[in-house]
């Protein structure tokens, strides 16, 4: 499955960006906390509502760091199950679509166990200053990814019509 994502944070960047949907533009959230950096490149996917209430989040791997606010065609390879302190915040895990250094990656495993290991490590770790805990679970297959994909989608559906049926003043 490839899905479109938008990136927030680049690969290798100290910095918390987040779409700010009110004003159409990236915003910085904040600097991390700690001397970490994204160890991927960060977004997420347009049309989908998660159960943080935020957009689903996608992990995009790729050779080079992609710009923030740049759509990007993701290929999904799975997801990494974590919580932090707003509750179940999935992550699905995918490679760019248009990297040829990234054309036989077709599973999680094929990213290699030292990069997988990086990537929990650093969300495991990266609040941990804030003194806020995160729990870092398994990881799961593209099934299991594109389950989470298509229930946020079902979920930012239902949000927009209740939004239509009782819109704020």
């Amino acid at each position: 499955m490839v899905v479109t994502a938008i990136v927030e944070i680049p690969l290798g960047s100290a910095n918390k960006y987040e779409y700010d949907p009110v004003h159409g533009c990236i915003r910085l959230d904040r600097v991390l906390f700690s001397a970490a950096h994204y160890p991927v490149n960060y977004g997420f996917i347009p049309g989908t509502w998660a159960q943080d209430n935020d957009p689903l989040d996608v992990l995009i791997m790729g050779s080079t760091s992609i710009h923030p606010g740049v759509e990007v065609e993701v290929r999904v390879l799975g997801a990494l199950l974590m919580e932090d302190e707003h509750g179940p915040d999935a992550k699905v895990m995918g490679v760019v679509d248009r990297d040829p250094r990234c054309a036989e990656i077709r599973v999680l495993q094929d990213l290699g166990a030292h990069r997988l290991q990086e990537i929990q490590h650093f969300f495991r770790e990266y609040k941990t200053l804030q003194g806020i805990k995160t729990t870092v679970g398994s990881y799961q297959p593209e099934t299991v990814a594109i389950d989470l994909i298509h229930q946020s989608r079902d979920r930012f559906v239902a949000k927009k019509r209740r939004e239509q049926a009782f819109p704020l003043p």
